[in-house]
């Protein structure tokens, strides 16, 4: 099997006890097999906490959470109690691989690392871009028929060609994706032709493809399409004791702010050093999600989910920074993990006290959404030739 990796993808090493946003917490811990019958036989004090703590519900068998939201094994110090007991060759799949994760198709394999890890967020933030390539040797290795083969390669050769133009896309927002989308739509006309609707269709994405081409910028950060982007966000299952705080934010507060001030108005404000941070940013989240998502075309017949879900999760984690450092302001000798609105202060715990920052949002994202499939796939809906992106509406 042919595989392709990011190149911070070995780098990556567990912080264990130094990390603040704990993958021991918040989540449902699920074991395999193969670990309940190892822990079934562990012996001693430590072996009766295993099996008592231990549930099962319907075939599938789980450590449940305690009341607080930590993992039942994470320790005061931050430490994993299983790995301080038995060693860390006995943690069960899910904790050993995370944040790692693979997708395959036929004989071809992406390795990766989750975003909703803090740590390797920050390997992200930092990635050049640079794609490591090797074999893995697969018994039962799967081939595609030759119809596929040729549809993965198109897709392969379509995000190499892609990878060498971002550094030089425009860095403005608005600008970026344009140009994106210009690349996006010339190369659904080509591998997916059969997916456009109709003739009227094609024409309508040849031609905006076409303007952009010509130096025409799409607005995509318009009231409107804002207000159309708070849609989906009602729609998201929260698995994160936070997130009920942000959808206050954006589905409520938003919507009331919005009416005064457009998202133009909040990046004026922002300082020149902030500035460069979404700056930077904006590239190296459409390489992760162009990366972790290339294959998804393969299952949609269509490369415009895609180019949806690059656009709403970055346009997600770009307004939640220009809202947060604009209305939500931190107080002078206020603790900045609360956040004054009016006379209320709302806790973002997963702020960690730290300033709001690309990592701490981006991270708090993938939580929420890339770990549910439903979540993820409120995202591949949006349509780009929509009027509310427009300019002047």
């Amino acid at each position: 099997m042919d595989i392709e990796y990011p190149s911070y993808y070995e780098e990556f090493h567990c912080i264990a006890s130094s990390c603040k946003d704990s993958c021991c917490r918040g989540w449902c811990i699920d074991v395999d097999e193969d670990s309940r019958e190892y822990y079934n036989r562990v012996e001693g004090r430590f072996g009766e906490k295993l099996r008592e703590t231990l549930k099962e519900e319907k075939g599938n068998y789980f450590f449940p959470l305690k009341e607080n939201g930590d993992c039942p094994f994470l320790l005061r110090n931050g430490l994993c109690e299983m790995i301080c007991e038995l060693g860390e060759e006995t943690l069960c799949n899910v904790c050993a691989s995370y944040p790692r994760m693979k997708r395959s198709y036929g004989n071809y394999a992406q390795y990766d690392l989750n975003a909703s890890c803090e740590e390797a967020f920050r390997l992200i933030l930092n990635w050049d871009g640079e794609i490591l390539r090797g074999r893995e040797e697969i018994e039962g290795e799967e081939s595609l028929s030759p119809d596929k083969e040729k549809e993965l390669v198109h897709l392969l050769a379509f995000r190499s060609a892609l990878w060498e133009e971002i550094p030089y896309f425009p860095k403005e927002f608005n600008g970026f994706f344009s140009k994106l989308f210009s690349f996006f739509g010339d190369a659904e006309l080509t591998i997916y032709p059969d997916s456009l609707e109709n003739e009227n269709r094609s024409g309508e994405i040849e031609k905006l493809c076409s303007k952009i081409e010509d130096g025409y910028t799409f607005s995509f950060l318009t009231k409107e399409r804002f207000r159309e982007a708070l849609e989906w966000q009602k729609k998201i299952k929260e698995k994160n004791k936070d997130f009920s705080i942000w959808r206050e934010l954006f589905v409520e507060e938003a919507q009331r702010e919005l009416q005064k001030n457009s998202l133009k108005e909040y990046y004026a404000r922002l300082s020149k050093e902030k500035k460069e941070e979404l700056a930077q940013a904006i590239p190296v989240l459409c390489r992760y999600f162009l990366f972790r998502y290339m294959l998804m075309p393969l299952e949609e017949a269509s490369l415009l989910p895609l180019f949806s879900l690059i656009y709403q999760s970055i346009e997600w984690i770009y307004t939640a920074y220009l809202l947060i450092h604009n209305e939500l302001t931190v107080q002078d000798g206020v603790n900045p993990s609360e956040f004054s609105k009016g006379e209320k202060k709302i806790p973002f715990y997963c702020f960690f006290s730290e300033e709001p920052s690309i990592l701490r949002i981006a991270v708090f994202f993938s939580k929420e959404i890339e770990h549910d499939e439903d979540n993820l796939r409120q995202l591949l809906s949006y349509n780009p030739l929509s009027k509310s992106c427009e300019k002047g509406v």
